[in-house]
């Protein structure tokens, strides 16, 4: 079927490959930017999304009429 070099390691009839640099440098290099985002939102959002502050208090638009 999918023939190949022969490198890998094969499980019950399925042969797993060694990936390439470029993906793993991309995967890390993709993770670290998942990563990155997600604290980034974290310190944003963080005290909105336990429940310690509503949304709409201190944003810097006051309606003091």
């Amino acid at each position: 079927m999918g023939g190949g070099d022969g490198h890998g390691m094969t499980f019950k009839g399925i042969t797993v490959h060694q990936p390439k640099r470029w993906h793993s440098v991309t995967g890390k290099g993709l993770c670290a930017v998942m990563w990155f985002w997600i604290l980034y939102r974290a310190k944003k959002d963080g005290p909105v999304v336990l429940g310690w502050r509503h949304p709409w208090e201190g944003h810097g638009h006051g309606h003091d009429h």
